[in-house]
């Protein structure tokens, strides 16, 4: 008798879509049983770039503790991957592919694909939870695009602080042209020539501009000859009950704001190259693109975003979403297929 099969049943079966962007982590827990979501779980860390927290390691492992049937569904973050109009692997070398290199997944006329190194990478990462089901951003891509598709072809954006995804499509032809570009390791420049707009001509007025600040908080004495150690913990007060996984509402924006502008200003450019390359290689059906959607997954300023639009001379839609949710539903219908060949 098979232990598993039997207790299966008093389970719930947990899909855990796990989302790493940046300086963030989002989770969401989805909990399924006979077939259908009875809960949906969310959390979000914060963490240094391309790094899963330990607090969220050990969130999940509390999950899985009580959820022995728990699987983790995740982006494939690898430079090496991405979307073409083509299923024949004969003329995979055109674009560049070579298919002892990569696992690709067929989708009627057109196809994702991620190299066999950038999965080994996922799954290092994710090593102290495993990875189950490593979804390519096209696909979470296409799974937003869907539901809005019209006759018209336009070009879909998911715009994640680390990298942009994108697909041009039109309706019943599925996924014409696809890219996907790394933002993080390109916007270093940007940031330094901004952050250098920004000059104090004299120390002594920003030492005293900062004891000008220091003069406005309430209930500190300053003037005391303390050590710096009771000055920490004046400062620090009581926040035992913080949860440094939570946001504060009262934080200041403005360095991501900054960040914000620049990783926009380089996206920008990296559209205007993407959309010059489907009009002018002969690879692609190339149609006239009437319009952008850019799916914001994070709350990037809207009118920060809205310099794609400047650029590119088109209109510019945006659409919040839930990339880790996305994860969670599509890595459910992985489970649903492997668990019908019998595989998990």
């Amino acid at each position: 008798m098979n232990l598993s099969k039997t207790i299966r049943s008093f389970f719930a079966t947990v899909i855990v879509g796990i989302e790493v962007d940046n300086k963030s982590c989002i989770i969401a827990s989805k909990f399924y049983k006979n077939g259908k979501n009875i809960d949906t779980q969310t959390k979000e860390f914060k963490t240094i770039p391309g790094e899963l927290p330990a607090q969220a390691v050990r969130y999940v492992k509390k999950i899985r503790t009580k959820n022995p049937f728990t699987y983790i569904s995740t982006l494939s973050s690898s430079i090496i991957q991405g979307a073409i109009h083509n299923e024949k692997e004969v003329e995979f070398e055109k674009y560049g592919i070579n298919p002892n290199e990569i696992v690709q997944k067929n989708q009627n006329s057109w196809l994702v694909y991620v190299s066999k190194d950038g999965i080994a990478e996922t799954k290092k990462r994710f090593l102290k939870l495993g990875a189950d089901f490593i979804i390519s951003p096209f696909m979470v891509l296409y799974y937003l695009s869907k539901n809005i598709f019209q006759d018209s072809c336009k070009l879909y954006i998911l715009f994640q602080r680390s990298n942009i995804t994108m697909i041009v499509t039109n309706k019943n032809e599925g996924v014409l042209f696809g890219g996907y570009y790394v933002l993080d390791s390109e916007i270093d420049s940007e940031l330094k020539v901004v952050e250098n707009t920004y000059n104090f001509d004299d120390e002594d007025d920003l030492s005293s501009g900062i004891q000008d600040e220091l003069s406005d908080v309430d209930g500190i004495d300053f003037s005391h000859n303390g050590s710096d150690e009771e000055l920490i913990e004046v400062l620090k007060g009581d926040d035992s009950d913080f949860d440094s996984s939570d946001e504060s509402s009262g934080e200041d924006n403005s360095g991501d704001d900054l960040n914000d502008y620049a990783r926009v200003t380089t996206a920008s450019k990296f559209i205007q190259t993407a959309l010059n390359e489907f009009y002018n290689n002969e690879l692609y059906k190339s149609e006239f693109i009437n319009d952008i959607v850019v799916f914001n997954p994070h709350n990037i300023e809207e009118e920060t975003l809205k310099q794609i639009e400047n650029i590119t001379m088109l209109e510019v839609r945006i659409e919040e979403c839930n990339i880790s949710e996305v994860l969670a539903n599509l890595g459910y219908e992985s489970y649903k297929y492997f668990d019908e060949k019998g595989q998990v």
